[in-house]
């Protein structure tokens, strides 16, 4: 009989203390015999998250990683990356699974071209009168839906299959509520198959307040602007949120500008008696709509909180209004969407509890630990080697977000790309390892990060090295530091001719730069904030070590050589040839004796 699939679970964390052990605990009770993980992304909680976090590492195995502050997307990213098993379980910190969940959605998901399964909420009684309310309301949409065929599955509650995760390239980062319906109906136009199970149960543990349900109603309404915005043929929602459901939101602002209008119509002395009738109408129909559907659910659960769906469904609406009017005045500013504009984080003081990797301060977000670099691979057909290559970063730098930019590969890169799951920045035409890298220094500090490692795509550079490179910068001695194959005794293969030239370049770039420079064409760099900074817009193109070495002196940042082990290529050819190096010799030789080549920059870094 064949072993059942290997299951990964994946928990996005932020200040979910009240909930989260018992949200751990339910996952580990799903064990069924089968490979079994859990996977846990503290993105910066301030409570009491990371110490449970550490309990259940050390008892139960729980692997534990930290976010960057991005947001649950980029959260539940960095977990699927990490990810052992085929199967991804998604479940929140706030999600209590009942028994036999895994077992239904694996199943499910067991079926040809099925991507996703999602289960079913059942209401708590034991939540606040708010919570029972929002736990009343999602389970009634739920029993709406009549088939197991769907088009959008939520996350929090569902089984996904890696690959068809990695085929759509993940969640959407740049979303924030609404990213599971973006992904839900990316992967219908990718051709999967998305079930509902109405027997996997589990309870959600909903906002307990007045304040905290109207928020995540309006982080709801803005989320599903920015997804309609991506997907304008589901304006009219989906399987799980209908067109009945989404009408409320347009008709709440038009009940708002009505009674505005009808208000200054009375300050101006105007006919207000005879259209107040309108914006009035258009309230109480929404309002008896939903005073018989909290009724029957009120009837069907047994619990009188249902009867309080007109008032918690105006206070929702007018969120969702209020959410319209923020969204379009951002969008007509030019502004660009972000997770946090819907998915605000908790503005909870910060705490100084001691942590496992902190050294007894908590990280504040965006607080860079040697482990929470970008590894950026430029690629330029590097297909045989870079499974390997990303198979090592992963394994030895596991917090570390890893990107690869392919240069207009013309061989099979972009299947191994899909194939890895990996993230990455596709050039439609070639750059050359130059532009390449600088294209990845965009990228990079668009997502936040202010350390990158450059790693080439061959396999040459082996991963543990990092903490080498990485020890100048946290230090705060340089702003760039490059692994050098001919320092403090560091030996390579290199033919002859090739290190004579290489030594010929080094000795000229000496002089320019009054520093002793053993390996000039490495491309094994670290980049701190400073140099990052400036490089996103000032890296050389084309063939750049030699340059970039005297571009980064010229403008007086600090840069360190540190010796390393070079490895034999994986497959291709490398880019170093001697005319290549010849040219840079050349170049060199000119800045010596006429002028720097585009080595003083008019906006120099600055701290």
């Amino acid at each position: 009989m064949p072993q059942p699939e290997g299951v990964s679970f994946v928990v996005p964390v932020l200040n979910g203390a009240r909930t989260l052990e018992a949200a751990l605990a339910a996952i580990l009770a799903q064990a069924d015999g089968r490979p079994m993980e859990v996977i846990a992304i503290d993105d910066g909680s301030a409570d009491e998250s990371p110490e449970i976090l550490e309990r259940f590492a050390a008892k139960h195995g729980v692997r534990v990683f930290r976010g960057d502050g991005r947001g649950a997307a980029a959260a539940i990213n960095r977990g699927v990356r990490h990810a052992a098993h085929p199967l991804i379980c998604q479940v929140d910190q706030d999600v209590i699974l009942q028994p036999g969940w895994l077992r239904h959605l694996t199943q499910a998901v067991a079926q040809p071209n099925v991507a996703a399964a999602q289960g079913r909420y059942v209401p708590d009684r034991e939540g606040s009168l708010w919570a029972r309310v929002m736990a009343l309301d999602v389970a009634q949409r739920y029993d709406r839906i009549a088939t197991s065929l769907v088009n959008h599955v939520c996350s929090g509650n569902s089984v996904y299959r890696r690959e068809a995760l990695r085929r759509v390239s993940l969640l959407d980062e740049t979303l924030g509520y609404g990213y599971d319906n973006d992904l839900s109906y990316r992967l219908v136009r990718g051709g999967y198959g998305l079930r509902f199970v109405r027997a996997a149960t589990s309870i959600h543990r909903w906002r307990e307040s007045l304040s905290g349900y109207i928020r995540q109603q309006y982080g709801l309404g803005y989320g599903r602007l920015d997804v309609v915005a991506k997907h304008p043929h589901r304006a009219g929602g989906d399987d799980v949120s209908g067109p009945l459901m989404m009408l409320h939101a347009p008709l709440a602002l038009l009940v708002l500008l009505g009674f505005a209008a009808t208000g200054l119509a009375a300050l101006a002395g105007g006919a207000w008696s005879r259209v107040v009738w309108v914006p009035a109408v258009a309230l109480a129909i929404p309002a008896a709509e939903r005073l018989v559907a909290g009724a029957t659910v009120a009837s069907r659960y047994r619990d009188p909180a249902g009867l309080l769906f007109p008032l918690a469904h105006l206070l929702r609406d007018f969120a969702w209004a209020a959410a319209i009017l923020v969204w379009t005045f951002r969008r007509l500013a030019g502004r660009a969407a972000h997770p946090l504009q819907s998915m605000r984080r908790d503005r909870r003081p910060e705490a100084t509890r001691p942590g496992p990797e902190t050294g007894g301060r908590r990280p504040e977000v965006g607080d860079r630990r040697p482990g929470t670099f970008m590894a950026l691979v430029p690629a330029y057909n590097e297909a045989d080697s870079l499974p390997a290559v990303v198979e090592e970063l992963r394994r030895t730098w596991p917090t570390a977000d890893l990107v690869i930019v392919d240069d207009a590969s013309t061989d099979k890169t972009a299947a191994v790309l899909d194939r890895l799951g990996v993230r990455r920045v596709c050039l439609t035409q070639r750059l050359g390892v130059g532009g390449a890298v600088r294209a990845g220094l965009r990228y990079a500090r668009r997502l936040g990060h202010d350390v990158v490692v450059r790693v080439d795509g061959d396999g040459q550079h082996a991963a543990a090295e990092i903490a080498r490179l990485l020890e100048p910068i946290h230090a705060g001695r340089a702003d760039a530091v490059i692994g050098s194959r001919y320092r403090d005794g560091a030996k390579t293969g290199a033919p002859a001719m090739r290190r004579l030239s290489q030594r010929a370049l080094a000795w000229c770039l000496s002089a320019v730069t009054a520093q002793e420079i053993t390996d000039p064409t490495s491309g094994f760099w670290a980049f701190g904030p400073r140099a990052v900074r400036f490089l996103e817009t000032h890296h050389p193109s084309g063939y750049p070590e030699p340059e970039l070495r005297l571009l980064l002196s010229r403008n007086r940042l600090r840069v360190e050589e540190v010796p390393i082990q070079m490895r034999d290529r994986l497959g291709g050819r490398t880019s170093l040839t001697l005319p290549r190096t010849g040219h840079a010799l050349a170049r060199t030789l000119l800045a010596l004796v006429v002028v720097p080549l585009r080595s003083v920059v008019d906006t120099p870094p600055h701290d």
